[in-house]
């Protein structure tokens, strides 16, 4: 569906560059000292790209709040301030996109359970981690804010030829999306 086609567009860019790195890489290492790079000599990079992307879907959701208070922290003026929000609006969009990947990532494995919740204070709940991603995880990880991030982007692509006409920054980003991304997705 285009929810999942969106994610993993905006995801698998560091893991690409990252791939585009190592065999760059082990070229070299070929090229000049002649070590074999026909196996996994590095080990399974299971866990880097699993890290590559957790931290990079968590720089888009935290950018994407930064674009936002810097909209309207910066007091700018009206042509600025119509010249920018568009930007922040897709933004926000993206970072929708990668919301559900990104807590999943960040709250997966915690063994958090209710028999631990009920022996501990509030205070200590507040100052431990595994409370706040269990939290965190039955926010966003449930069934009612998954549908709304499923049919939210889906609506934005439907109406971002009618937001053209509001203002000309979001047929920009919609050209540069469907090049990016191409057509048939």
């Amino acid at each position: 569906n285009i929810w999942r086609a969106n994610q993993l567009f905006f995801m698998v860019g560091p893991i690409q560059g990252f791939s585009v790195f190592t065999g760059t890489k082990n070229f070299i290492s070929y090229l000049l000292y002649g070590q074999d790079i026909g196996g996994w000599a590095g080990g399974d990079l299971t866990q880097v790209s699993i890290a590559i992307v957790k931290y990079w879907t968590t720089l888009i959701v935290f950018s994407s709040i930064a674009c936002w208070i810097y909209l309207f922290t910066s007091h700018p003026t009206d042509v600025e301030y119509q010249s920018r929000r568009p930007g922040c609006i897709i933004f926000s969009f993206i970072a929708m996109d990668v919301l559900h990947p990104c807590i999943y990532l960040w709250t997966v494995g915690n063994k958090f359970t209710a028999d631990e919740a009920a022996k501990m204070t509030m205070c200590q709940k507040l100052q431990t981690s595994r409370w706040w991603k269990s939290k965190l995880a039955l926010v966003i990880l449930n069934e009612t804010t998954t549908n709304v991030f499923r049919y939210v982007n889906p609506v934005y692509m439907f109406m971002l030829p009618i937001l053209v006409f509001y203002n000309s920054y979001f047929g920009i980003s919609g050209g540069f999306t469907l090049v990016a991304v191409g057509a048939g997705h």
